[in-house]
């Protein structure tokens, strides 16, 4: 399941775009708070159940696309939402190699593109099991549009295989 803040139209286009390639990196809060929306429209739609440890995480970005920005705002809007539900951010992905815009993609290619594009990072492992949580996981995977779902889809397949017990969801800001 996936839940997204805003409808990405032409506003919202814009203002990803300030953010993301332009650097106007005081967006992130705002963002966030437009997420806070997105975690509540899961929570109302499949509560968390007692006992249930949630962790934020992440889709990453290649060493090339961040060289080109200077950031991941998928990590910046995670730790931003993070500090507002005072929940733990842990980076669980790694990327594995570059690959060229999805936005410019149809389903068929981002899913082809994408196999072997992600892998689970041992150090986030160790970070969760740090929590010492004897409970299920329920890990939210950060990203800022959704258009098929390949990439959080390649995301979830990743920690579902890597993480006993876990739930799935992904928190987009746009879709």
């Amino acid at each position: 399941m996936n839940r997204s803040a805003v409808q990405y139209n032409q506003e919202m286009r814009e203002i990803l775009a300030r953010y993301k390639y332009r650097g106007d990196e005081q967006l992130c809060g705002p963002m966030s708070d437009m997420l806070c929306y997105a975690y509540a429209l899961i929570q109302q739609a499949a509560p968390s159940p007692p006992q249930t440890k949630e962790v934020l995480t992440y889709v990453p970005v290649s060493q090339a696309r961040f060289a080109e920005r200077g950031f991941n705002q998928a990590e910046q809007m995670a730790r931003s939402l993070g500090k507002k539900l005072s929940m733990p951010v842990i980076p669980l992905l790694q990327r594995n190699r570059h690959t060229e815009k999805q936005s410019l993609k149809s389903r068929n290619e981002r899913l082809l593109d994408l196999q072997h594009v992600f892998s689970f990072d041992r150090q986030g492992k160790d970070q969760l099991e740090l929590l010492n949580s004897n409970h299920p996981y329920r890990i939210y995977i950060v990203d800022d549009v959704y258009t098929t779902g390949s990439t959080l889809q390649q995301c979830a397949t990743i920690i579902h295989e890597s993480v006993p017990f876990v739930t799935v969801y992904g928190l987009t800001w746009a879709r």
